[in-house]
């Protein structure tokens, strides 16, 4: 991690024999080689001790935004090659919150506005009015900021009961105002610009059946700290959900179940700790679920014409039925055909072209899972809560869990 303006040097270790040809990339596919220039300088150092052994080194002047990413160390001889990856990581600048903004959104009242300032929270002004405590969970929600602080407030001192103003979520303790208040803005300022905010525009594109691929775009607070993102998801009524984490800004998720509908949300950390999470979107598995209004009419089109069959069916079946009726009145009985099957018995064609019509309908029926494509797209996505955690469980984002709480409904 380093500034704009800074220098840095990037090192690979190589051991090989014999001597490998070796170079950085810019990208993985090797179509981007770093050229020596007066804002690379590209080394190859051998060792004293084994000559087998060598150090990559490429140095990288006065640091600018393109500058940030993943490079490419690549060392190959007549035996095999290797490609490794290192990155180079310009710390954000701090992202400006205006917290007046966000205070009145909140209907922070009026008397505590004081306390919101453009680009921090003056948690001095509020604690002198008394009036303000019933606004405390709003001030601390506006000035998390996105963010969640949980790890940072352990450390801090700050109590299990008062965690939760830490991501911003509501406490009701008013102790919590008079003893940690400050603790938690403390970390408020100290990683404002070391945690990211939640990822945004959160989409789900659909495989098959069974898989679909999430996309979502960087967070706008900080996005060059984010480490990792960590995808949840569940069936829509169970509250055990799964989990996997990304580097990447997509997931692609399988093994789902078909015609069910689930909800997804999601979050970004690095080892500092993680942001909120995202609203939560509900996707379905079953692509003729999305059913726009000209499959829709196609889909009434096909009953009418197999409406029509079946009609026809009937009615063919009940003059077959009345001829079989007025030969046997006149003793013509019709004989049994070589297949066993007598043609004397029309219930036995009903039941055969029922089937059949059974069998038809059964593409039409599944198709909106019971529920109207308007019905589902009106349906209420409520909002996904967690789970507290167990004392200081899961703070860190490197353990089991790294601070993202289960959900329940």
């Amino acid at each position: 991690m380093a500034n704009q303006g800074d220098t840095v040097t990037l090192e690979c270790m190589v051991d090989a024999h014999p001597e490998p040809k070796m170079m950085f990339w810019r990208d993985a596919q090797g179509r981007t080689p770093v050229i020596q220039s007066s804002k690379h300088d590209v080394n190859v150092i051998r060792s004293k001790e084994d000559y087998t052994k060598f150090v990559m080194e490429l140095t990288i002047s006065k640091l600018t935004e393109t500058d940030d990413g993943d490079y490419f160390c690549h060392a190959e001889n007549s035996f095999g090659s290797s490609t490794k990856p290192v990155s180079v990581r310009i710390r954000n600048s701090v992202t400006t919150n205006n917290v007046t903004h966000c205070c009145v959104q909140q209907n922070v009242t009026a008397g505590c506005l004081d306390a919101c300032s453009s680009s921090y929270m003056d948690i001095n002004v509020a604690i002198a009015r008394t009036d303000c405590f019933n606004d405390f969970d709003k001030l601390m929600k506006c000035a998390s900021d996105g963010s969640d602080h949980r790890a940072c407030c352990s450390d801090r001192g700050v109590p299990r009961r008062c965690l939760e103003w830490c991501r911003g979520e509501p406490v009701n303790n008013k102790m919590c105002v008079l003893s940690y208040s400050k603790s938690i803005l403390a970390c408020f300022d100290e990683l404002r610009d070391k945690l990211p905010g939640p990822p945004i525009n959160v989409r789900i594109e659909n495989v098959d059946a069974h898989t679909v691929t999430v996309k979502w775009d960087p967070p706008t607070k900080n996005p060059r700290t984010v480490e990792v993102y960590r995808v949840f998801w569940r069936r829509v009524g169970n509250n055990s959900p799964e989990k996997n984490d990304t580097k990447e800004t997509s997931l692609r998720i399988g093994s789902l179940k078909d015609d069910l509908t689930y909800e997804l949300v999601l979050k970004a950390g690095n080892s500092k700790g993680m942001s909120t999470l995202t609203e939560p979107i509900r996707f379905t598995t079953a692509e003729k679920d999305v059913t726009s209004a000209a499959s829709m009419g196609e889909s009434r089109a096909d009953i009418g014409t197999l409406f029509g069959v079946f009609v026809a069916i009937l009615i063919v079946g009940g003059i077959v039925a009345g001829v079989v009726y007025y030969m046997h009145a006149h003793g013509n009985l019709l004989h049994k055909s070589s297949s066993g099957v007598s043609f004397e018995n029309p219930s036995y064609l009903r039941e055969v072209n029922m089937e059949n019509m059974n069998n038809t309908d059964l593409p039409y029926s599944a198709s909106v899972n019971g529920v109207g494509t308007a019905e589902w797209k009106q349906d209420h996505l409520h909002t996904a809560t967690e789970v507290p955690p167990t004392l200081y469980e899961e703070l860190k984002l490197g353990s089991d869990g790294a601070g993202f709480k289960r959900l329940k409904p």
